[in-house]
């Protein structure tokens, strides 16, 4: 006995790491081939370190393999698959037999009895093939969850360096502010400004200086926003970052090739279809077994005490009079029509996100094109022109200044703008199911 239960018990384990290696092999055609192999308990079996990849800067690849590696949220999600493997596994069971013994007496029972439900041995393959189907949904939920953090991490690797760039940019004006605010009170002091120039410089070096601290720690806040979804037991403060966000690729996909690939690719979506599957292999399920629910075979014996025992086979059957089964056909068919309603509203849901995210797609790669091309530029010949003007003592040195802060201005809008791109095309790539090349 001992036997067989540890070759039932193998035997789950080996169809749960086929499980965990699906949902592996579903990642690997969304994310490529960063997605780590996994144990059959969801433990990444990677051979890099955690310490090694957070020493490098880190890069999209490797803070969602740092994440599929070391995120205890990432095991959780991955052990819901042993949950619905075990309604397999237990689909799979026949019903324990019942036995009875009664009259104990004189050393001996002289009433015995064993039974044993015959529905649930003719329902067994159903109610297998039932929950297989159940799994076959749980596989793509799972993979879906996974998908979903490894775009958190990616967001929120962008926002982390952006707000970086930002950041610095920040420390510049107010550098820039501060050096305007030295000089007014230098001029000042030698009667060459007015009360009103030199208060007025003050307020806007103390506005830079606000914004400054402010973007600093909006910075600092991002980077444990990224520890977060990293999952690491480091501070924010010790994450190497890249130095400037990547630059745009030279086109988007368009939006009739992201809807058809959408619809191939979402792992909710076909989540939902199979729950539509798995409804109506219940359906089918409760229908066949509407009127018999169950039904016991059994053996009996009684005796005497000194005589012989009197034994032979028995049957039960409940009778249909009044439960006919009208409620769980009722229910599985109202499961049915639900999981049917909420694929086809998931449906338009999907080719909805798909088209809201490519219009934030498009919209601000239109934004950082115009920051690129018009403001930044713009604002540097500004400076450029100022900078000539100043040399040729027609404008002061506050008139430099204020130009200059102008520039370091347009430069955070075209940092701003890039990190929306990014942020818009993560978006977009949730919405499709899968990473864009």
């Amino acid at each position: 006995m001992f036997g067989v239960v540890a070759f039932s018990s193998a035997c789950a384990h080996g169809s749960l790491q086929r499980d965990v290696t699906s949902v592996d092999e579903l990642l690997r055609l969304r994310i490529g081939p960063i997605a780590p192999p996994r144990s059959e308990f969801g433990a990444a079996v990677e051979s890099d370190t955690i310490n090694h990849l957070l020493t490098q800067p880190l890069t999209a690849e490797s803070a969602v393999r740092i994440a599929l590696i070391s995120h205890p949220a990432l095991r959780a999600t991955y052990a819901e698959l042993g949950i619905a493997r075990a309604d397999v596994v237990q689909a799979a069971l026949i019903a324990n037999p019942a036995l009875s013994l009664e009259r104990f007496t004189t050393g001996r029972f002289q009433e015995f009895g064993i039974a044993q439900s015959f529905i649930d041995l003719l329902s067994q393959p159903m109610r297998r093939r039932l929950a297989e189907a159940q799994l076959a949904s749980a596989r793509l939920r799972v993979a879906d969850e996974v998908f979903r953090r490894v775009a958190e991490v990616r967001s929120s690797l962008i926002e982390a360096v952006s707000a970086g760039q930002v950041s610095d940019i920040a420390e510049r004006a107010r550098a820039a502010a501060a050096a305007s605010a030295s000089a007014a009170t230098a001029i000042h002091a030698a009667g060459n400004l007015l009360e009103l120039d030199l208060v007025s410089e003050r307020a806007a070096a103390s506005e830079f200086q606000a914004g400054a601290i402010h973007a600093r720690g909006e910075s600092q806040e991002s980077r444990e926003q990224l520890v977060r979804a990293l999952g690491v037991s480091t501070t924010g403060a010790a994450l190497v970052l890249p130095d400037r966000l990547p630059e745009l690729p030279a086109t988007d996909p368009t939006l009739d090739s992201l809807v058809a690939l959408a619809s191939a690719s979402r792992l909710d979506l076909a989540a939902a279809l199979q729950d539509v599957n798995a409804a109506g292999k219940a359906v089918g399920l409760t229908s066949r077994f509407r009127l018999l629910p169950d039904a016991t075979l059994s053996f009996a014996g009684e005796g005497e005490d000194g005589g012989p025992y009197k034994s032979g086979p028995g049957f039960s059957i409940p009778l249909p009079l009044f439960d006919r089964g009208q409620a769980r056909m009722l229910r599985a068919q109202s499961e049915l029509r639900v999981a049917i309603a909420r694929q086809e509203a998931l449906a338009l849901s999907v080719r909805a996100d798909v088209r809201a995210a490519h219009a934030l797609l498009t919209s601000a790669r239109a934004r950082f094109e115009e920051y690129r091309t018009s403001v930044v530029p713009l604002r540097r010949r500004v400076t450029e022109e100022t900078q000539l003007q100043y040399n040729a003592m027609a404008v002061s040195v506050f008139g430099l200044l204020q130009a200059r802060q102008g520039e370091l201005s347009a430069g955070q809008g075209y940092i701003e703008a890039m990190s929306d791109y990014w942020k818009a095309r993560i978006q977009l790539e949730r919405a499709v199911g899968r990473s864009l090349p």
